[in-house]
């Protein structure tokens, strides 16, 4: 198709159908007004049949309408959008909280498929599949020494309940080849990666998003912590949590803040201010709370941030939100396929508007993060600037700013050190977590002396010699930027990474994040302002 003449023709289609879309939506949806009022759906579908019937090259409406849709949407702001039938199910998995399948999380070494963690409860670990498992065949497929993707993998192990699949695997150290036949069957996904004692009062718990099991989980993890365990004080980390269901942030709050306590409010053109409150006496509404944020905790991160820092409920620690406070309403289509409309905006209990900016176009916002690192906001604070307008104060009278995410009480930048180009191509190449989960499989019965994480993250020491066959692995794994000098200023870091991993193979995520823990500059500050 000649560039010239499809691109024009691509526009036209995609208002066309886009405006179809807007018309159902207003029959089928009610909405208060009637949506693109002025424009007459017959000369639309007039335009449609001119094309059909007269275009030099037959078109297929179906693939420029899913992106026309995309298109349309996001001339309305950044987060309104079209989801076809295709991703439906796999970008609302991570917030359903299960999918269907055999249960494992695998990781590809050395062109071989390791398990890494048979999920508790799975079926997978049902039928007696281990961590440091190596899957050679799936079904009579191998899958050993292929070259296989992770994508893949994942399309041979997935599968409708009930249905069986049948794996071969190899187990170290007596490299025992064992049959399984696996019925997939329904599997969890947490929500909250870890929840430990930092010491004997201080817990953690870390949520890497906000689903339909999130609450649930947070709860469990709380009861055990604080009727179990001795906490008196709490650490909840949201770095790099990207939101997810209001309800499951509004839950966790009403756990931490008094009854009655206004939580989050959300008002748009066309929806009349509706506040949250608390409902009921919290689990937790006493003792003292850290919150640890950073550029990449946005919408209810957001929102959870916000009603801690408004009634001066916690220390919020480590670096600006990311801005996200709009609303999405979804609409499903008739083909399985949704819109997702935004409707309001969220506020916090102060009066703060969460959302950052998004009048300069779809680039500008995309790019807004980036913008943020390149003027040095990730390591001075006193980069970070808002207008006087947008000031707000919290209950105790403490000054807050609204029209651009959460900015902490206590800023801690970005650590860099033992980032550099060595570093960053071993970890995102995977050669970190790959050597740790060799190591492990291959001296199971040295990490088994080890009663707990805690026990190997004091006992354990990464030795010289250990990090000089890292490197060896890396330089055979042909790692461009290697040098005596790269390699010993990235040591450090590297090294308490390949033990995190170590304990990540052994201890699930608690052990990962409890190594990391004892060089994070962001956990340490929480730990110091909670002691």
């Amino acid at each position: 198709m000649n560039k010239k003449i499809g691109y024009p023709l691509f526009l036209a289609l995609a208002v066309v159908i886009g405006i179809m879309i807007g018309v159902k939506i207003n029959r089928d949806a009610k909405f208060n007004k009637p949506f693109l009022l002025n424009y007459r759906p017959d000369k639309y579908q007039t335009i449609l049949n001119f094309i059909s019937a007269n275009y030099v090259d037959s078109v297929d409406a179906n693939k420029i309408g899913e992106q026309g849709f995309e298109n349309i949407l996001q001339q309305l702001d950044p987060h309104s959008s079209y989801i076809s039938a295709a991703d439906y199910n796999s970008v609302n998995e991570p917030l359903q909280g299960n999918f269907f399948g055999v249960g494992i999380e695998f990781f590809v070494v050395n062109d071989t498929v390791m398990v890494i963690n048979a999920i508790s409860g799975g079926p997978a670990e049902t039928v007696g599949i281990r961590n440091g498992d190596r899957i050679v065949k799936i079904q009579d497929t191998i899958v050993a020494g292929t070259k296989i993707t992770s994508e893949k993998i994942f399309k041979k192990l997935r599968g409708a309940a009930g249905t069986k699949v049948k794996v071969t695997i190899l187990r170290n150290p007596n490299h025992l080849l064992l049959n399984f036949e696996i019925t997939r069957g329904q599997v969890q996904i947490n929500s909250v990666d870890a929840a430990f004692m930092l010491d004997k009062k201080i817990g953690y718990i870390k949520i890497n998003t906000f689903a339909r099991n999130t609450y649930q989980e947070f709860m469990e993890n709380l009861d055990r912590m604080l009727n179990k365990e001795g906490m008196q004080k709490l650490v909840i980390d949201l770095r790099s949590n990207g939101g997810g269901y209001l309800d499951a942030a509004t839950n966790i709050l009403d756990e931490l803040l008094d009854e009655n306590k206004t939580m989050v409010y959300t008002q748009g053109r066309n929806r009349r201010r509706q506040n949250y409150n608390c409902s009921k006496d919290g689990m937790f509404e006493h003792g003292q709370i850290a919150l640890l944020v950073d550029e990449g905790s946005a919408s209810a991160s957001e929102i959870v941030a916000g009603a801690l820092q408004d009634w001066d409920r916690a220390a919020i620690i480590g670096r600006r939100t990311f801005g996200k406070g709009l609303v999405q309403e979804e609409y499903q289509l008739k083909d399985s396929s949704a819109i997702r409309i935004t409707v309001a905006r969220y506020y916090t209990p102060s009066g703060r508007c969460i959302q950052k900016p998004y009048n300069k176009g779809l680039d500008n916002y995309s790019m807004e993060i980036y913008n943020r690192y390149k003027h040095g906001e990730f390591l001075h604070a006193d980069s970070i600037h808002f207008a006087d307008t947008m000031k707000y104060y919290t209950a105790k009278g403490k000054i807050v700013y609204g029209g651009g995410g959460i900015k902490p009480d206590y800023f801690i930048a970005a650590d860099t050190a033992g980032v550099n180009l060595f570093s960053s191509e071993t970890i995102n190449r995977g050669l970190v977590q790959q050597f740790a989960y060799e190591y492990v499989a291959d001296n199971s019965a040295m990490i088994n002396q080890f009663v707990d994480a805690k026990d190997f993250n004091q006992r354990f020491i990464f030795s010289e010699k250990l990090y000089a066959q890292f490197v060896n692995y890396a330089a055979n794994k042909k790692v461009k930027n290697i040098s005596p000098k790269l390699t010993t200023q990235a040591a450090g870091y590297l090294q308490n990474q390949l033990k995190a991993f170590m304990a990540k193979a052994k201890w699930k995520m608690n052990g990962y994040y409890l190594v990391i823990s004892s060089q994070d500059r962001v956990m340490q500050k929480a730990i110091q302002i909670l002691k």
